[in-house]
């Protein structure tokens, strides 16, 4: 089923089901940032307020080579000017999105660096370091035994984009773990589907890729409610745990199919 697109240009990734594949579609070189003035404009804000109270750049083993690749390809193919700064967590608070950079050498891999303010679940600082595999580990039916052909790919090949979603009950782009998370109420219900569109840009002579986080949401009225009922529906037990619905039988599932 092919991906609605709204007035905002965001995708409706849940039309195609919930599925932990990779689903990388290989993109130009010009297709890696997508600018959006409103949504550059609420990314920057809510960067700038998570960087009060998270921690946002973590950094281990980052080599020289692999810093200035990164920082002078997005100088270069930012659709809007950034000011030319020297350092990357600089850099990272002029864009719309988050990023990671991860390193190869040889048969190793680890995350050698990141700049999240807007994460889905998780610590950057809890997994700086890790390899691909440990980054993946907690996601139910990740095929962790071809976690490095995946890094091969994202440094040799690409640029690589594919999309996530999940179903979330506020209307914030920052789910950092330390935060409270609202749950679905049937006597209030609010529902947004929270969209990471996930780019991947190969460095294969400085020995690592830069990976691009970007969130946007899809607020209740534009979201193809049968679509979503079917896609939830279908999940497995350990699969709706994992993205925050292991109660949706007795909630929101419900009230989806009463609309």
């Amino acid at each position: 089923m092919e991906n609605r697109s709204t007035i905002s240009g965001v995708p409706h990734p849940y039309l195609e089901g919930y599925s932990v594949l990779p689903k990388l579609r290989k993109i130009r070189p010009s297709e890696v940032f997508q600018y959006n003035e409103k949504h550059f404009q609420r990314c920057l804000a809510e960067k700038q307020l998570a960087s009060q109270s998270q921690q946002i750049e973590v950094e281990d083993k980052l080599n020289e080579s692999l810093r200035h690749a990164v920082r002078e390809f997005i100088l270069s193919e930012y659709p809007i000017a950034l000011q030319p700064v020297e350092t990357l967590a600089e850099l990272a608070i002029q864009m719309q999105e988050d990023f990671v950079i991860h390193a190869m050498d040889g048969e190793q891999d680890w995350m050698a660096y990141g700049h999240v303010s807007l994460p889905s679940g998780w610590k950057p600082e809890e997994k700086v370091g890790q390899q691909l595999r440990d980054l993946h580990a907690p996601i139910p039916g990740m095929k962790l035994e071809n976690s490095l052909q995946l890094v091969e790919a994202m440094v040799h090949s690409g640029p690589f984009e594919r999309f996530i979603w999940s179903v979330v009950h506020e209307d914030k782009l920052n789910f950092h773990p330390d935060l409270p998370k609202q749950s679905f109420n049937p006597l209030r219900p609010v529902l947004f589907i929270k969209v990471e569109r996930q780019v991947t840009v190969g460095f294969p002579e400085a020995g690592g890729a830069l990976f691009l986080l970007h969130e946007s949401l899809i607020p209740t009225e534009e979201i193809v409610v049968q679509a979503l009922f079917d896609a939830i529906r279908a999940m497995n037990p350990a699969e709706r745990e994992y993205k925050g619905l292991q109660d949706c039988d007795l909630g929101l599932l419900p009230w989806l199919e009463s609309l």
